[in-house]
């Protein structure tokens, strides 16, 4: 009877002793792994979240910059009712930059970066619905204005941040306004399309030439821009470019 109790006792303190030291690091290893491969987990899916909404981030840079400059571009040399208003009044010659009456499209040409630039003018009737590069219409000037928009990337202010922008200048007023546009671009490439060919191609333009290509007469004949927009990495250092051919709209479609 009393071997009986005591192996009842036996069992009950051994049953109380718990988890040894050994059993105590195995599961404390064991834990530790898990936790270390929930946050390995939790820190990758971050990571991806944070490069998927960058690259959407610069995908809409992407189209926001094109849409910006290709709706200004379109409009290069516009002239408002023109059985009214001749193209040769509405855009006169004007200092160093439209040395042609009637021209719409200048150019500067660089090499290296922040690239080129691009003037764009235009007449704008009072009311019209035509806008600037700053996302306005004439709204006072009577019975036009002419709209001057000037692009280029500021890589100047912010190096590590470089910013499309337009200068838009009414005639009017003849007082600039600088709007940035979009961030991350670091060089703005732009190329003339002009038609060299003196046979029937079809086209309006057979060859884009840069602006230091362009002869004087060539301003007026521009057909079509191609745009190309080198955006900065938000993943790596490798550049991102896009790319976009702009119809002048008084000349698309026109084969001479």
């Amino acid at each position: 009877m009393n071997n009986s109790l005591s192996s009842v006792f036996r069992r009950a303190e051994r049953r109380s002793r718990g988890f040894t030291l050994v059993e105590m690091m195995v599961a404390v290893t064991v834990t530790l792994f898990l936790i270390g491969g929930a946050l390995t987990m939790l820190q990758s899916t971050r990571k991806t979240f944070a490069a998927q909404s960058q690259l959407a981030q610069l995908q809409d840079n992407e189209r926001l910059a094109l849409t910006f400059m290709a709706e200004v571009i379109e409009s290069a040399g516009y002239t408002p009712s023109p059985q009214t208003y001749m193209n040769t009044t509405v855009l006169p010659v004007s200092g160093t930059t439209f040395t042609i009456a009637g021209q719409g499209v200048y150019g500067a040409y660089s090499a290296t970066a922040p690239g080129d630039t691009v003037t764009i003018r235009y007449g704008a009737l009072l009311n019209d619905t035509i806008f600037n590069c700053a996302g306005s219409q004439n709204t006072a000037t009577n019975p036009y204005d002419v709209f001057v928009n000037k692009f280029w990337v500021d890589n100047a202010t912010d190096p590590l941040n470089p910013v499309l922008k337009c200068t838009f200048t009414p005639t009017s007023t003849n007082t600039a306004q600088i709007v940035p546009l979009v961030n991350g671009v670091k060089n703005l490439t732009i190329l003339y399309g002009v038609k060299r060919s003196t046979t029937n191609t079809g086209s309006c333009a057979d060859t884009y030439l840069n602006a230091s290509q362009m002869a004087a007469a060539d301003w007026t004949e521009v057909c079509s821009v191609s745009i190309e927009l080198t955006f900065v990495n938000p993943l790596n250092t490798l550049p991102i470019k896009v790319k976009r051919v702009v119809a002048v709209m008084n000349w698309a479609g026109v084969n001479t």
